[in-house]
């Protein structure tokens, strides 16, 4: 039987697929001037990554920041 193995970071296109957000909105988010609202990522060589933790503390921050629909 063949074990696959999930992945620790994932790269814009993969984040936006994660969270139904587009890419350049979180390419937006990575640079915003908000440290606290600012999505974390990691340089590998040329490659910008998300690590899938980071990704999903700044998806509930941000969350949580938002204010409720009635």
């Amino acid at each position: 039987m063949k074990e696959t193995a999930s992945k620790i970071a994932v790269g814009f296109v993969g984040a936006s697929q994660m969270v139904g957000l587009s890419k350049r909105f979180l390419e937006l988010a990575s640079k915003d001037p908000d440290p606290q609202r600012r999505l974390r990522t990691v340089r590998v060589n040329r490659r910008r990554l998300i690590r899938e933790e980071d990704l999903r503390d700044w998806f509930d921050r941000v969350a949580r920041d938002e204010p409720q629909a009635a």
